[in-house]
C-alpha cells in the first residue's frame, strides 16, 4: 500500500510536469521523499502501530474453561519447488502460538477444538486451512481436535463462517489467535458476527528507528495502512448493516 501512495504521489507529480505546473509539481516530489524517509525511517510504523497494537500487547491470562475453541486465523502460504503448500512465512508465530495454547490447555485437563479458518482466498487450489493443517498435525494436534473453516476470504468472512463451526462446538470459552496489528480488525469482525473471544496474539510488529530508509519499516508501515484501511471499510460495512463480506483494501494480503 505504501508503494501504491508513493506511485501515486509520483505520477501526480509527473502529470503535473507534463502541463507546466511546476509548483504543484515540486510538491508531490517532496511528498513522496518525505513519505520514504517517514515510513522507511520508523516514525509512521511506530506512530501507526503503537497505540493500534497496545491492548494486545500482554497475553491474556489462561484461565481455561472447561471447553475451549481456539481460532486460528491463516496468513498466506508460500510455494516451495516440487513440493505441497506451506503456511507463509508470517504465519508460524500464529501457529506456534495455537499450539502452545493447546498444549496448556491439555495440560490443565480442559477440553479443547483448535478451528482453522482459511479458503482458497489465492487461488491456489487448496485452502489455507488444510494447508495449515498439515503443519499442525506434524506438531502434534490430532486430527480429533482440529476443525476446518474451508470459504473465507477475509477476515470479515474468517468471523462470519466462523460463527455455525463455534456453535457445534458448544465452547464455553473462545481464543482467538492472530498476529497483534491484525486482532483490533479481527475482534470488530468476530464481534459484530456477535462471537465473544479472548484475543490472543501472535508476532507483534515495531518500528525500528534508521538513519536511512529501511525495507523493514516499509514493510510494516505497509501492514500498518493495511489494517487501517481494512477497519474504516469495516465500519462502513457495519454501518450499512450488511452481513456479508466487504472487499478487502487494495494489495498482498498481509493478514
Amino acid at each position: 500500500m505504501i508503494v501504491s501512495l508513493l506511485i501515486a504521489l509520483l505520477a501526480c507529480a509527473w502529470f503535473a510536469g507534463r502541463l507546466g505546473w511546476r509548483r504543484v509539481q515540486r510538491t508531490g516530489v517532496v511528498l513522496a521523499l518525505l513519505a520514504v524517509f517517514a515510513a522507511g525511517c520508523g516514525l509512521a510504523p511506530k506512530l501507526l502501530l503503537e497505540g493500534w497494537q497496545a491492548p494486545y500487547a500482554q497475553r491474556p491470562a489462561l484461565d481455561w474453561a472447561p471447553s475451549n475453541a481456539i481460532v486460528l486465523l491463516t496468513a498466506g502460504v508460500t510455494y516451495p519447488p516440487g513440493g505441497p503448500l506451506e503456511p507463509g512465512h508470517t504465519a508460524y508465530s500464529r501457529i506456534a502460538e495455537a499450539v502452545v495454547l493447546y498444549r496448556g490447555c491439555r495440560a490443565a485437563g480442559a477440553q479443547c477444538t483448535l478451528l482453522v479458518s482459511g479458503g482458497d482466498a489465492l487461488s491456489t487450489g487448496e485452502p489455507l486451512s488444510l494447508t495449515y493443517t498439515r503443519t499442525l498435525q506434524q506438531l502434534g494436534v490430532p486430527a480429533a481436535d482440529l476443525v476446518l473453516e474451508l470459504r473465507s476470504h477475509t477476515t470479515w468472512q474468517n468471523a462470519q463462517f466462523s460463527r455455525a463451526p463455534l456453535e457445534r462446538i458448544h465452547a464455553d470459552r473462545i481464543w482467538l489467535v492472530t498476529s497483534a496489528h491484525h486482532l483490533r480488525r479481527a475482534m470488530f469482525a468476530f464481534r459484530r458476527f456477535g462471537i465473544e473471544v479472548t484475543p490472543v496474539r501472535a508476532d507483534y510488529l515495531r518500528g525500528v528507528w534508521s538513519l536511512l530508509p529501511s525495507a523493514y519499516n516499509l514493510y510494516v508501515t505497509d501492514a500498518a495502512l493495511h489494517e487501517y484501511v481494512g477497519m474504516a471499510l469495516y465500519h462502513w460495512y457495519a454501518w450499512r448493516g450488511r452481513t456479508d463480506a466487504p472487499p478487502e483494501s487494495a494489495g498482498p494480503p498481509v493478514d
